[in-house]
């Protein structure tokens, strides 16, 4: 086994600063910790947590990585719901955000050996495709939220397509015909999943959707676009034949168009019905009418994630299910009537 004097007889300094490196000394030099973390790596190094994780006789912990999540106050329920689960296993959780820093995600998996965890939860923010160098000695990965194209890793993600059809579902059967709706960025895998929903409700109405009517609430590449959803909304509550209900991409969309509808003197629910996704509560609460939104069930995401991960045992070689879809329930308030 490498030990702390193994590398600092190579790369020249003490085994105090070799110890302070890897410990997250901030006084130690850019130049310094860099050489040293090379060597680190380049040897596979392990402090010694991982022995002591041997020696003691609880379950070992479960390493999870987050992209992201601990700084998005919503998205933060998915290790909320992991914790929830892991406390009924008696498990415990070691928790590291890379907010997008490779050498960060790197350093993870290394840090994970070190503490033994049985395997490793990957989330992220958005619902998306990921890929990473998977270190050979992890078997036990499950993914939150997002999906892998290349490895088959078990993948909880949310029923975005289920969503998309209940937002338009609740405003046909409420009798609207002229919907709108204001998607999310393009790009992003949610918006294409929940346009196949809301055009799925349509056609099971025997309904024509107005492809004139659906716009991108935002513009720009995904992480540094910027919302238009009010000049959207109000160029489509501007028309002489307007909808009567408007489909958000998200809460914060459906902020912009309650906006938009007041600068028009339109009154929600009498004049205008509009429905949003996420229920981010601090807006779907707060906002007068009350929105009627979809639930991202980021929570249960997180719960079933590490529920999964306690099914997959050193040696599992057989069949499971490799995407398990999540429901987005329809959560009703004030924001949508019935169409007289």
């Amino acid at each position: 086994m490498v030990t702390l004097r193994d590398i600092a007889n190579e790369v020249g300094v003490s085994a105090k600063t070799v110890s302070r490196v890897v410990n997250h000394d901030p006084a130690v030099s850019d130049a310094t910790r860099d050489a040293v973390m090379a060597v680190v790596r380049r040897r596979r190094y392990l402090p010694e947590n991982a022995a002591k994780a041997m020696r003691t006789e609880v379950a070992p912990a479960v390493g999870f990585i987050a992209d992201r999540i601990t700084t998005t106050p919503f998205s933060v329920d998915i290790i909320r719901g992991a914790q929830a689960a892991l406390k009924a296993q008696s498990r415990s959780m070691v928790i590291i955000d890379h907010e997008g820093d490779r050498e960060t995600e790197e350093a993870s998996w290394q840090m994970f050996r070190s503490y033994n965890v049985s395997g490793v939860i990957y989330a992220t923010m958005f619902h998306r495709p990921v890929e990473f160098d998977q270190p050979a000695f992890f078997r036990n990965i499950v993914l939150a939220n997002c999906y892998s194209m290349k490895r088959n890793h078990p993948s909880v993600l949310p029923d975005d397509e289920g969503g998309g059809y209940r937002q338009a579902r609740h405003l046909i059967e409420l009798g609207h015909r002229r919907i709108g709706v204001i998607t999310l960025n393009p790009a992003i895998r949610a918006t294409v999943l929940r346009g196949g929903g809301y055009r799925s409700a349509f056609a099971e109405a025997g309904l024509s959707f107005d492809t004139s009517l659906e716009v991108p609430g935002s513009r720009g590449p995904v992480g540094n676009d910027h919302m238009i959803a009010t000049e959207v909304a109000t160029a489509m509550l501007s028309q002489k034949d307007r909808p009567t209900a408007i489909i958000c991409g998200n809460d914060q969309t459906a902020v912009q168009v309650y906006a938009a509808a007041a600068n028009l003197g339109l009154s929600i629910p009498d004049d205008l019905s509009v429905i949003g996704f996420d229920d981010m509560q601090v807006i779907s609460t707060t906002l007068r009418p009350m929105l009627t939104s979809v639930a991202l069930p980021y929570f249960d995401i997180g719960r079933i994630a590490a529920e999964v991960m306690a099914m997959l045992g050193e040696e599992t070689e057989g069949p499971m299910a490799r995407q398990i879809l999540v429901p987005c329930p329809l959560v009703e308030r004030k924001s949508c009537r019935p169409l007289v």
